[in-house]
């Protein structure tokens, strides 16, 4: 659970600062945007005369808490700067963090990085908006119904609709928390699993693509050239990583996915498997069955499959 001096501690470094820089991680999801919107709607509601922006890149056209130009440096360096959903400062979606005047971390991933002076982080959480709303809860802060929404959807998708392992009776009190403070289930749920054809027609040509290993890691690289056309996001073409689940043949699954930039992003999941033991191999981690890692090439698509293959010939299930 939360500590409550840290809970504490951080609505102190609210109240002491006018300025709220909210910072998700690159290339966001909807637990660090649900986390970031939501923290953001909480703060106005409960705490006045605070100026609160959530910089970086945005899944959707909500235009709430977008700076209206530039945040110059001395105004970063006024600023609590709080950090949700990112486990190492190297994923920031912020280049200017180093000029905070003050720094706070809320998360749920292995804490492998203390980049911030203070923290909250809650590992047995499965997303990070649940270590969000349960502050409030512990703080007695209102969380009004744009706030509950947008946490609601990042306990919905970290979660995998309430199916993943770490799913515990405490998540589903925050979701009904969340539910009562105005959180719309059927927009959620429409808005995140109900897709077009065309989102369709990409998971059935991404799926073609899956290779199996006789130990029943499957796996799908896809490169530039592969989405070129469909007019997809980033986002859109990791929904590849979802056709690969819930079947018994595929013990541990992975994307491989070829950035406009160049950078070689992979995402392993697993329903028993400690995939992140890998991921940290590779440039990544995040949690036990659910972890990102980075490849310098191709090559290396070989030798993690290997690294994965002897996951589940040793039997590291952690049960």
């Amino acid at each position: 659970m939360i500590n409550k001096k840290d809970a504490k501690t951080l609505v102190k470094k609210i109240k002491g600062h006018e300025n709220i820089i909210i910072v998700k991680h690159q290339l966001p999801d909807w637990d660090a945007q649900g986390s970031a919107m939501g923290l953001a709607h909480i703060i106005k509601e409960n705490f006045e005369n605070k100026n609160i922006f959530v910089v970086g890149d945005r899944l959707n056209d909500d235009k709430d808490f977008l700076p209206k130009k530039k945040l110059t440096n001395d105004f970063i360096k006024s600023a609590l700067v709080i950090t949700v959903d990112t486990g190492n400062k190297a994923r920031l979606d912020f280049d200017k963090y180093d000029l905070a005047g003050d720094t706070f971390k809320i998360d749920h991933h292995i804490d492998v990085d203390k980049y911030a002076n203070n923290q909250i982080v809650m590992e047995s959480a499965i997303a990070c908006t649940e270590v969000v709303t349960l502050w409030a809860e512990m703080m007695k802060l209102e969380i009004p119904a744009a706030g509950a929404h947008n946490l609601y959807l990042g306990l919905l998708t970290d979660s995998g609709r309430f199916l993943f392992p770490k799913t515990n009776p405490v998540t589903f009190r925050v979701a009904a928390r969340l539910l009562e403070q105005g959180a719309d289930l059927k927009k959620a749920h429409d808005y995140i699993f109900v897709n077009d054809l065309k989102n369709r027609k990409w998971s059935n040509f991404a799926f073609s693509k899956m290779t199996l290993s006789k130990h029943g890691v499957a796996s799908i690289v896809i490169k530039k050239e592969d989405y070129a056309g469909w007019d997809l996001d980033y986002n859109e073409v990791k929904g590849a990583l979802a056709t690969m689940s819930g079947m018994h043949e595929i013990v541990i699954w992975f994307t491989v996915i070829e950035m406009e930039n160049g950078q070689i992003k992979v995402s392993l999941r697993s329903r028993d498997y400690d995939v992140n033991s890998v991921a940290t191999k590779y440039n990544g981690g995040g949690h036990r069955v659910a972890s990102g890692a980075s490849l310098n090439s191709f090559d290396e698509i070989s030798s993690l499959t290997k690294d994965l293959d002897k996951l589940v010939k040793n039997g590291k299930e952690g049960k």
